[in-house]
């Protein structure tokens, strides 16, 4: 019989966590921390900063450069005890054991294979599910998947449309230019997550929050940096998208490796806003709402960079949010220092 740690789909849904304007890369991470009994929104909202790798290829929906040898679910949480690695796989047969060896795991697909997703033989695009269980039904085997990005779906699949969509080529699509022509070949992602860390405190939150300083202040955008990071990475890199403004194929990056930035922004807003209330710390408010500028100042060059092609005046918009972003992160940084130049001791 298959082994199932944390979760058993005999007796339940597999937990679910989806927020605007997440890509599967924080859902998937976040519902398996949901089954191991940590709050996503805690976990996932503590940390915010940049990091871009100007050599990486980046056709994918779940792309985030790596920074941490403790994989992308420790560089999302770094001030908890959460690990991932990527590996690989063939066949169900190897599916099957790596779910037995790490329970739930995380399975990148090509939407194309999946019926119940809405690009379901239309459109190639690269995307992750939570893959908890396995069972023979009718001589068949079969695949529990959970997809909590929109329109959501879980429950029993054949394995012979996940490991269509697991094994996918993803071949360039011109309906999808930023999360195709990436080859899926059977990657998978397994995490491991440790004990659960009790209620976030104000010292606990502080912590972060001089942790987030400290890499903004000492990051690093050198030629031989693979990882662009902290203030010198986000300087740069918008430098690097107004030296090449004139070429949307430049620009398309800031579209693809920007929606982890923009979302990391995002929770790290609404935790922040959520925790000021929590333990009575108005100041905090500065924080989360330069984190909203972060988010909105991405949504903005996202936007652009995407349809950089059918624009006029594109060097002049890309100037204009370029230095609305270096100016988003700047002023973040500024509300950090001023709450931790204040302290946590008037927290209840």
């Amino acid at each position: 019989m298959p082994r199932q740690r944390g979760w058993d789909g005999a007796t339940g849904t597999y937990p679910q966590w989806y927020e605007d304007p997440l890509s599967c890369l924080q859902t998937t991470v976040g519902s398996i921390l949901l089954e191991h009994g940590l709050r996503p929104v805690e976990v996932l909202g503590l940390a915010c900063e940049f990091a871009f790798a100007p050599r990486d290829t980046m056709c994918e929906e779940f792309y985030r450069p790596a920074q941490s040898s403790r994989g992308v679910a420790a560089d999302l949480c770094p001030y908890h005890d959460v690990e991932s690695e990527w590996t690989s796989g063939k066949n169900a047969d190897d599916l099957i054991e790596l779910i037995e060896k790490h329970a739930s795991v995380i399975v990148a697909v090509d939407n194309y294979h999946l019926p119940f997703r809405p690009a379901y033989h239309d459109v190639h695009a690269a995307h992750l599910v939570v893959v908890p269980a396995w069972r023979k039904a009718g001589g068949e085997t079969e695949f529990y998947v959970s997809d909590a990005q929109p329109p959501r779906f879980q429950g029993w699949l054949p394995a012979e449309h996940l490991m269509n969509a697991w094994t996918s080529g993803n071949p360039a699509d011109h309906q999808d230019v930023f999360f195709s022509s990436s080859e899926i070949a059977g990657r998978l992602l397994t995490a491991r997550v440790g004990s659960e860390p009790g209620e976030l405190t104000a010292e606990g939150f502080g912590r972060a929050i001089e942790g987030n300083l400290e890499r903004w202040n000492n990051g690093a955008a050198g030629d031989a940096d693979r990882v662009w990071t902290g203030q010198a990475g986000v300087r740069r890199f918008v430098r690097r998208l107004q030296e090449h403004s004139d070429d949307p194929a430049e620009l398309r990056p800031a579209y693809t490796f920007g929606w982890a930035m923009q979302a990391q922004a995002f929770l790290h807003g609404r935790l922040t806003q959520e925790f000021a209330r929590r333990v009575s710390l108005p100041y905090l408010s500065g924080i989360a709402a330069a984190a909203d500028s972060v988010m909105s100042a991405w949504s903005n060059l996202r936007l652009l960079s995407a349809h950089a092609a059918n624009l006029a005046r594109v060097p002049e918009l890309v100037l204009r949010r370029g230095d609305e972003l270096v100016h988003a992160y700047e002023q973040l940084a500024v509300e950090w220092r001023l709450a931790a130049s204040r302290g946590w001791a008037e927290a209840r």
